[in-house]
């Protein structure tokens, strides 16, 4: 989905009812469905142990006891990015978002690689790992997350979004010295915020980070502004965000403490004088930031695109099961799939991950693949006593052909406590995922 698409039907109440139960089922089918008759001894390797691949691990196992399965990541433990926007005004801590592998191994009984997978060999079906080590497979899992294109902004690079200009676009310490710089910026000043151009993961979250900015800067810093600047001309969720927006930060008056720019108003950041603490737009107009948080725009993951799974900057796949167009018995999830309509958000890569070891699993037993049906519950909060929910679903309509898209958002409502119930379901959500992917 770019933003809200147009072509599509909203999904009506009813439909919604059978959408969720359907979700439920799914879930209870996965649960069920282990094969104890089977013998297979077949490898699956996964590359990538964030929430596309630790959910391919533990769906598999739930799907079969017998087959073998290992996860090449190189970090010790995996950050959620889901959520982590609410490290920045205070209201969770980074503890909170990280997860280690343990349960992964102990109870799902899979092989944990730590190190960096580097090289696939299609002919031999192999993955050379960055130490040498070379790690045979029946079937691959790819799921790397994405890699970020800083030098798409003039002047702007990895190591000034690791220092001074943080992105925050993957949770950890950047989103902290993101927090340390709000904190300490001096009174009345302004905080920018550069959004790319779709595709890029989580579609709502730079919007959802602006709000909480400014809801952060009310209390300690009243007379400072926030400005986005937009490479997009909407947004998902633009009936609900500016609704809030006007009820706490006077927006779209001259009194307004929050801007949304979009890229026809001039938005599209084209560079960075880091020296001078400035952005410039595609109009040539200079905005002067204390605290610059640029967004980078995205691409597919760098082992991705180093390995001949990608065309252009995101891996083309067959949505009836996820497969490589490129090379067999290769599967692609996550961020770096070239899933239009689909966003690019943690809870589809899950999902994904559920087509794709049905798939397989299928194979491995002589079955026919079925027909892949997809959901994304997407939620967002515009601050702790406000949030929205959004719910799609993605249909298979033949070999070659884009998934059918299907949504439904909510109108804003203006009742405080139906506001505090979503704003409360939208975080208890993000918890309970965080916990089914690495429990």
């Amino acid at each position: 989905m770019k933003n809200k698409p147009q072509n599509t039907q909203s999904l009506s109440r009813r439909q919604l009812i059978k959408l969720f139960g359907t979700g439920v089922a799914t879930y209870g089918l996965f649960g069920a469905s282990a094969f104890a008759d089977s013998k297979t001894t077949a490898h699956i390797v996964i590359i990538g142990g964030g929430i596309g691949g630790a959910a391919s691990a533990k769906y598999l196992r739930l799907l079969n006891k017998d087959v073998k399965i290992t996860i090449i990541e190189p970090n010790p433990e995996y950050i959620f990015c889901p959520g982590s926007n609410e490290i920045i005004p205070g209201w969770s801590t980074l503890e909170e978002s990280t997860f280690n592998y343990e349960t992964i191994k102990s109870r799902y009984q899979v092989n944990l690689i730590h190190d960096k997978a580097s090289l696939i060999d299609y002919d031999k079906k192999q993955v050379k790992t960055a130490k040498g080590d070379i790690i045979k497979y029946d079937k691959l899992i790819v799921s790397p997350g994405p890699s970020f294109h800083y030098e798409g902004i003039e002047g702007f690079n990895q190591q000034l979004a690791e220092g001074e200009f943080p992105a925050a676009w993957k949770a950890g310490k950047q989103t902290l010295k993101l927090r340390q710089q709000l904190l300490a910026m001096k009174q009345g000043g302004t905080v920018l915020i550069s959004v790319p151009a779709d595709p890029y993961r989580c579609p709502p979250a730079p919007y959802e980070r602006a709000s909480f900015i400014s809801t952060m800067l009310k209390k300690i810093n009243p007379t400072a502004k926030v400005i986005i600047l937009d490479n997009k001309n909407s947004f998902i969720f633009d009936n609900n965000f500016p609704y809030y927006w006007k009820q706490h930060f006077a927006y779209g008056t001259p009194k307004s403490t929050l801007e949304w720019v979009s890229k026809d108003m001039g938005g599209e950041v084209v560079s960075l004088d880091a020296k001078n603490r400035n952005l410039i737009t595609a109009d040539g107009t200079v905005h002067h930031g204390d605290v610059i948080n640029i967004i980078p725009p995205e691409k597919a993951g760098q082992f991705a695109l180093d390995n001949d799974l990608a065309e252009g900057d995101w891996c083309p796949v067959e949505f009836k099961d996820f497969s490589s167009t490129k090379h067999k018995d290769v599967y692609v999830i996550g961020d770096s799939v070239d899933g239009d309509p689909m966003p690019k958000t943690g809870f589809l890569a899950s999902n994904q991950a559920r087509v794709v070891v049905q798939a397989i699993n299928d194979e491995l037993h002589g079955k026919e693949i079925g027909m892949p049906f997809l959901i994304n519950g997407c939620v967002a909060m515009a601050g702790e006593d406000y949030g929205m929910t959004l719910s799609e679903t993605f249909r298979f309509q033949g070999l070659g052909k884009p998934l059918a898209e299907r949504y439904f958002i909510p109108e804003p409502t203006t009742n405080p406590e139906k506001q505090l119930v979503l704003a409360n379901m939208a975080r208890n959500w993000q918890r309970t995922f965080r916990k089914d992917i690495f429990s």
